[in-house]
This record gives structure tokens, sequence and C-alpha cells, in this order.
């Protein structure tokens, strides 16, 4: 009896001890639900499904890419986190993220894994044919007429609705914010004239720029760029110092997400291939291309920064008055220091 027990003991030990490299081997033994929280044609959608299709060669599987645009990125968010944690229902995401808590729309940063691919700066732009040739323009005709210039966004309480309202602060002046699900469209309502301006990602509007449709005004960052079909686009900062403060730890990043407690060895195998996907030349050309600032970022660094940015982006938030609930409420820290994240 007692042999059998310890034959039986160890035969346990062996499954169970054993499973988590049984997984890593076996994983990814079939396709990934990619499920995207913005709008197609956004920056968002579009990284996601290149870094999705270079990963697809290194796992050895399909990744299925599905627009889910819907409650601050909470749809796609819970789509995922109600499906089984196992690596094969993965979110597609931005620094929207940062904003779960305090939106209310799904679980907050300490809940996930994130791996970050890429960085891009922020702008406000206009038709190439607006009246507003330069910011001055527009800051100007907003003192004029306070709340009647349009100015859309990827969503309200998103980060670059914020970047407006910081920007609108620093200048002293009043717009009229209209959401829509994602920048893509933002950026259609710019062009079909239902808006004056855009606040978006300097990368999404690049091609209409080089093609003469739309005209970057002002980066919504602590530094200008150079923008290929332009030329150097100032800081907001340099013209109105008093919007410094407000971007100074606001930026924007796109990757993909995991709840936290998938299998370790699960997003080792998902962490490797994306790290080879950020390093693979077709990816670096759209680096260079698009103009982004590369990052790929994964556990505990990529913690960090995102713990920093959730207690920047949901004070800043409560303070605008756009937040939803209270960080303090949430347990979110004011002013935490990198090396104090997690």
């Amino acid at each position: 009896m007692k042999y059998i027990t310890v034959v039986l003991s160890l035969a346990l030990m062996f499954m169970y001890g054993g499973c988590d490299n049984q997984v890593s081997k076996e994983y990814p033994h079939k396709n990934i639900f990619l499920y995207i929280f913005s709008s197609q044609g956004g920056s968002t959608d579009i990284w996601a499904r290149y870094l999705s299709k270079v990963m697809e060669d290194e796992m050895g599987v399909k990744f299925i890419c599905n627009n889910l645009p819907g409650a601050n990125g909470g749809l796609a968010a819970m789509k995922v986190w109600n499906a089984p944690h196992d690596g094969y229902t993965v979110l597609g995401a931005s620094e929207t993220s940062l904003f779960f808590g305090v939106n209310d729309v799904a679980p907050m940063v300490d809940k996930w894994d994130f791996f970050i691919a890429v960085s891009s700066s922020g702008v406000i732009a206009v038709l190439d044919k607006s009246p507003y040739h330069s910011i001055q323009d527009l800051v100007n005709a907003a003192k004029k007429a306070p709340g009647l210039v349009k100015i859309s966004n990827s969503g309200m309480g998103k980060l670059w609705h914020i970047k407006a309202v910081q920007f609108e602060k620093g200048a002293d002046i009043k717009f009229q914010h209209i959401p829509y699900n994602g920048s893509a469209p933002a950026i259609s309502a710019l062009l079909s004239k239902e808006v004056d301006a855009v606040s978006c990602s300097a990368e999404e509007i690049h091609e209409y720029v080089r093609s003469g449709l739309l005209r970057p005004l002002v980066i919504t960052e602590t530094e200008g760029m150079e923008i290929t079909g332009h030329g150097f686009v100032k800081s907001a900062a340099d013209i109105y110092p008093k919007v410094a403060k407000g971007f100074e730890n606001l930026h924007q990043w796109i990757g993909f997400l995991l709840p936290e407690d998938v299998p370790d060895s699960v997003k080792i195998v998902f962490g490797n291939a994306f790290k080879k996907a950020i390093s693979n030349p077709v990816i670096q050309e759209q680096i260079k291309i698009q103009k982004v600032k590369k990052l790929g970022l994964t556990g505990k660094e990529a913690k960090r920064l995102v713990t920093k940015m959730q207690s920047e982006a949901s004070w800043i938030s409560n303070d605008l008055g756009i937040a939803k609930r209270d960080p303090k409420k949430l347990g979110i820290p004011k002013n935490v220091e990198m090396s104090d994240a997690n």
C-alpha cells in the first residue's frame, strides 16, 4: 500500500509539477485571437496587425484580428478578460489601457502584463486649406468664440482628448471636443469638414501631410519633431510654456496585453516572439517610415512604465473632471516615481 501511494505521488508530481514546461512546449498549438480595442485604420490597429503578422512566422500559428472599439477600450478588454487566461486571447491596446480604472471599464494595470512596442508623438492638425495657418490662428479663433472651435479626438477620457484639454488650459482657451471611436474616424471627421481640427498621433496623419491634405500645427509633447512633407513642427510647450507640465508624463504607446495570471511559460513564448518581431527588418523599416520610437518593453520594465503612467494619467483625468472614478479610492497613488513602480 505504501509503495502504491509513493508511485501515485510521483505520478502526480510528474503530471502537475511538469505542467508549466508542458504548456511551454505546446503553446501555441492553435490560432490566437487578437482583439484590437480601437477602430480600423488608427495607429493601434495598424501596429497590432503589423506585429501580429510577423509574430505568426515565429509562433507557427495565425493571429485572427478583430476590431472591437467601444467603452474607451473596455469592450475589447473585457472580451479578453472573460476568455480563458491561456494566451490564446490577446488584447491589442495602447496607453488608453492606463485609464481603465478611472474610466471604470476594465481591470487596472496591476491585473495585466504589457508588451509595449512603439511610441508616437501627439499633434494637433487642420486641413491644408484651413484658414488656420498656425497654432496661434487656431488659438485666436478659440479665444474669439469660446467653445465653438471643434476639435476631434479618439474618445472622451483618452490620451488625445486629454492632450487637447491640457493644451487649451495652457493656452487659456476653450475648444468644443468631439469624440469618435478611434483616431481613424476622428481624422475622417476633419477630412469631411465636420470639425476644425484633430488631436491624434503624428504617425496617424503623416500620409495625409505628405499628400497635402492636412497641415500639422503643433506637437503636443515637450519637444517638437520633423514631419515628412511639412518640416519641423514646434512643441506646444515652446509656444505656451504653461502646457509643459501637462505633457511631461503623458506619452502614447502601442502593444499587447495579456491577463497577468496567464501561465509564465506562455508569456515567455509570447514575449520572445514579440521581441523578435520588434527587431525584424520588416518592423524596423515600418518604424523608420512611420517615424515612431521603438520601445520593445516587456515584463518588469514595461510594468514600471505603465504603473508610473497610470498614476499620471489617472490623476490628470481626475483633476480635469473627466474621471468616472476617484483614483484615490482605486488605490492609485499620486506622483509614482519609476523606482517606486513594481
